[in-house]
């Protein structure tokens, strides 16, 4: 192994799919620190969202490359990890060689482009990413899209299939809900998109009301689910807070959107103006005003207790919730069967899957690789 196989770089991560450039926001570590994997070094700022930056491998933090405040493109050198031994002018030519790549030569600044079908009478939009093991499929929330999965889908996807898709009303599938007349009949449609992938078997990750779609489809089609995580999950016997429901149906205005945004999460900080423009532009789209009254309506008709609600389920289940969630309250612990594996995540709202992403990785890789 050369020496330069000893040196880590530290670069700016692709976050989504439009995601070009990011704001180096903070540094968490200071430069000649000892670090572990996993550990959180930096805070980049997007124009959608504030996310931390992890260690990619243990060792020392020998360069502090980025600076704060600066904007920086996708793929840029702005750390370097390094064993303590690794003598200083080979960290310095390492910069030297790497920092002056061209960011579009790197794999972090491509990527997978979302593709559309046609399932059931519904232009259903979707991402794939990854290959290979049994997938997962990452179904989204009540005004959500595939877009909320930027976080955990491409580390997940780098040991297997992975696919997160737009439900019908949402993001950039077709909005026609009339065919619709229960969350069974979209459980349905995500069974027969399974069918057109050619996939048997998936992990199923679901947020909110996509938990309560997962829910349905591992009652009717168990021998279709593997494991099923949930996260902030409706279904189970607590509605969603009908304050964020009315709210999220009329929210006309930048800053009704931003109260809303705020709703979501337990650090209103990482609420960007970018995310409530992104959210009004969804809403002044032709039929989403419609659709999402029809998903309410479906959601309320879906109330039943825990214990109806995991009826013949075979697939092991696993529920994350964040501690500070405003939206839909963690179910008592009591109310739920010991095969239930329970997790709440402190300084996490509704979107633990946003705000506290590296933990729901690994509870995502110890549900799918048991």
């Amino acid at each position: 192994m050369t020496q330069e196989e000893h040196i880590h770089p530290v670069v700016v991560p692709k976050w989504g799919l439009t995601m070009e450039h990011g704001v180096l926001v903070a540094w968490n570590v200071s430069e000649g620190s000892q670090v572990a994997a996993g550990d959180e070094l930096l805070e980049i700022e997007t124009s959608k969202i504030t996310n931390t930056v992890e260690a990619p491998q243990g060792g020392v933090l020998r360069r502090q490359v980025g600076r704060v405040g600066q904007n920086y493109a996708c793929g840029a050198l702005i750390g370097v990890i390094a064993a303590g031994t690794v003598p200083e002018d080979e960290i310095t030519a390492f910069v030297l060689k790497h920092a002056h790549v061209e960011p579009e030569a790197l794999p972090e600044s491509g990527g997978p482009r979302p593709a559309v079908l046609e399932v059931c009478g519904h232009a259903l939009r979707y991402l794939a990413r990854g290959a290979g093991g049994v997938p997962i499929l990452f179904i989204h929330g009540l005004g959500g899209d595939l877009n909320n999965w930027m976080f955990v889908q491409p580390p997940l996807s780098e040991s297997r299939a992975t696919y997160a898709v737009d439900l019908p009303g949402h993001g950039s599938s077709s909005k026609d809900l009339t065919s619709l007349e229960s969350l069974d009949d979209l459980a349905a449609v995500l069974v027969a998109f399974l069918d057109r992938l050619m996939i048997d078997r998936v992990h199923m990750v679901a947020h909110s009301m996509g938990a309560a779609i997962a829910l349905a489809i591992g009652r009717q089609w168990p021998h279709r689910v593997v494991s099923l995580t949930l996260l902030g999950p409706a279904g189970l016997g607590v509605p969603l807070s009908p304050q964020f429901v009315r709210t999220l149906i009329a929210a006309a205005t930048r800053r009704e959107v931003s109260a809303l945004l705020g709703m979501l999460v337990a650090d209103e900080r990482i609420v960007t103006r970018q995310m409530g423009v992104d959210l009004l532009r969804y809403k002044r789209l032709d039929g989403v005003s419609n659709a999402l009254n029809r998903f309410a309506g479906l959601l309320a008709a879906e109330d039943r207790p825990p214990s109806q609600a995991i009826t013949g389920i075979t697939a092991p289940i696993y529920l994350i919730w964040g501690a500070q969630d405003r939206i839909i309250s963690p179910v008592p612990a009591a109310m739920l069967p010991d095969s239930i594996v329970f997790s709440v995540l402190e300084g996490a709202g509704h979107l633990p899957h946003i705000e506290k992403s590296s933990q729901v990785i690994e509870l995502i890789r110890n549900a799918v690789e048991r």
